[in-house]
């Protein structure tokens, strides 16, 4: 996947929180610090952790492959449980007779590491192909974003308070009360996220994605049922590196911007076309 360049993809916009946002550090160094913190850097500034961003998308990725398709070509497995992989660590945790184990994978490509490096890809999910997996590294980074408005908002933190829950009497638990820090509404995060490497309809996928959270339905961090983590992407920008204008930008060009519309439609098609599948291997009727 990666012994040639055939293309980088990157893709920018800007995070506009319309509710207050909580990605807790877990660590206060402050004296009478918060219990939860939110994540900053040594400036003071909060920011989100590629991580966080990363999980989010790809956890929407899973669900929305799972509802569109259920063959081998065009789905996703379940990445925590050892015997719902779609390459299980050993034939111990094969759960359907079609999955194969890292070790089966080695011997049939006869200790080949071009030939392996194929057969996992073959063999793997979706999301595991574009996301990574233990066997496979991720075609997509997200890199941590930053505050873009720091200026603007009066105060960019605040702390809330929580009282915990006792779930046999369903009331506020005795003296079990903590604060938390969130950042205010109407922050603004510079959002960033390369492809290498990704075929027309994966990158079609990935912008699918992240329609929901233009449409503000893709949240971060912890509490979102209970309000945080709400926010829109705004401004989103493409831009395409590839081995037609590979030597233009390594001399110093930059690349014009992009539209979505090219990789959305080759994404539709795709979904056509592997719905209308009948060849490679079927987990239909025993789907993840």
């Amino acid at each position: 996947m990666f012994e040639v360049f055939t293309n980088r993809v990157i893709l920018c916009a800007t995070l506009e929180m319309e509710t207050a946002l909580s990605v807790g550090s877990h660590l206060s160094f402050e004296p009478i610090g918060t219990d939860l913190p939110v994540m900053k850097l040594p400036d003071g500034l909060p920011f989100i952790p590629g991580s966080s961003i990363k999980g989010a998308v790809r956890a929407l990725s899973e669900r929305i492959l799972r509802s569109i398709n259920r063959r081998l070509e065009f789905w996703a497995c379940n990445p925590l449980d050892p015997y719902e992989t779609c390459v299980p660590a050993s034939q111990d945790k094969k759960k359907h007779p079609w999955q194969k184990s890292v070790d089966e994978l080695w011997r049939e490509a006869q200790q080949n590491e071009e030939r392996f490096s194929q057969l996992l890809a073959k063999h793997s999910c979706t999301t595991c192909r574009i996301f990574g997996s233990p066997w496979l590294a991720s075609r997509v980074s997200f890199k941590d974003a930053y505050l873009e408005n720091s200026q603007d908002p009066p105060m960019i933190t605040q702390i809330r308070d929580g009282v915990g829950i006792d779930r046999d009497l369903g009331a506020a638990k005795q003296k079990v009360k903590y604060d938390f820090e969130v950042v205010v509404p109407g922050t603004c995060f510079g959002i960033e996220i390369l492809t290498e490497n990704l075929e027309d309809w994966e990158l079609g996928l990935l912008l699918s994605v992240l329609r929901f959270w233009e449409e503000g339905h893709l949240p971060l961090g912890g509490k979102v049922t209970r309000g945080p983590g709400w926010g829109r992407l705004k401004d989103l920008r493409l831009k395409r590196v590839d081995q037609s204008n590979l030597l233009k930008y390594l001399t110093g060009d930059q690349p014009a911007q992009e539209s979505a519309d090219r990789y959305l439609q080759a994404f539709r098609d795709y979904v056509k076309s592997a719905s209308g599948q009948r060849g490679g291997i079927n987990h239909a009727q025993d789907p993840l």
